[in-house]
């Protein structure tokens, strides 16, 4: 599934799947699957406004939390790292410690005030992207951090309407501090996507996202943005089965992400 918009909310790509004609089901709007390290967003995003920094240190070794303990996906800890390199890294023990330390309370006000309405569970592994959420909402979320508004309504409207009845629209809600958290939220995009898990995805412009893989590799995303575009990517099956091991956010998703955007930003260059 890809859904591409405009900073602003507005759509201008979306496949909802293989073929309409078998399945006439809208993976990008109507599913909802774990996003897994992609939700780290509402995680950085809730400890950036509580006074961390990009170069603040964050613990990267194994924690326990009620019996659970999550594990790193490369199954490597650091130690004490920053946060821009733990982002980057998409270290789970330091983003779970992190939520822990920031207060989940806030990581879900932080999601909720980008956009995202589905159930979130006050549990640990809320931070490792658990809850499941649809990619158009996903998408949106990254689309106000984009733009440095929020929250982003997706709608399928002519650009010329934007200047109009819907200028209030995107007034509404809240813009984003650019020294407290959206210049140092796109530095850890920035990281993450051109040194960590989404290199694959670095363009020639300035390439802003973040992978997600859900457990047992049965959802894997990409989601960010560069020019005038953020696009998000899902990949995975409908029967909920694993995708492989070979499979990651890093891998299939960054690397159609990056080949739709090399030719979608052309476009976007010749239109302009």
């Amino acid at each position: 599934a890809l859904v591409a918009m405009r900073p602003a909310g507005r759509v201008v790509a979306m496949i909802g799947g293989k073929s309409y004609k078998d399945s006439p089901f809208n993976r990008a709007t109507q599913a909802r699957r774990q996003p897994g390290s992609a939700f780290k967003l509402f995680v950085y995003l809730a400890a950036l406004r509580a006074g961390w920094t990009p170069d603040s240190l964050i613990e990267d070794r194994p924690i326990t939390i009620d019996g659970w303990t999550p594990a790193n996906s490369d199954g490597i800890y650091r130690g004490e790292i920053t946060l821009r390199e733990a982002f980057a890294r998409s270290s789970n023990a330091a983003a779970v410690r992190l939520s822990q330390s920031v207060g989940r309370a806030n990581v879900m006000r932080a999601a909720r005030e980008l956009g995202i309405t589905t159930a979130l569970p006050n549990s640990p592994s809320l931070a490792l992207g658990t809850a499941g959420v649809s990619l158009l909402e996903l998408t949106s979320a990254y689309a106000a951090v984009a733009s440095g508004r929020y929250p982003v309504r997706a709608r399928g409207l002519p650009e010329t309407e934007e200047s109009g009845r819907f200028a209030g629209l995107l007034q509404s809600g809240g813009r984003m501090d650019s020294r407290r958290d959206w210049a140092p939220m796109l530095e850890l995009l920035h990281a993450a996507a051109n040194e960590g898990t989404g290199k694959r995805a670095a363009l020639a412009v300035p390439t802003f996202g973040k992978t997600g893989t859900s457990q047992d590799n049965r959802d894997a995303l990409f989601v960010g943005f560069a020019g005038n575009l953020v696009v998000g990517i899902w990949a995975g099956r409908d029967d909920d089965k694993p995708l492989g091991r070979k499979v990651s956010g890093g891998t299939l998703p960054a690397q159609i992400w990056r080949s739709f955007m090399v030719s979608a930003l052309a476009v976007d260059g010749r239109a302009g």
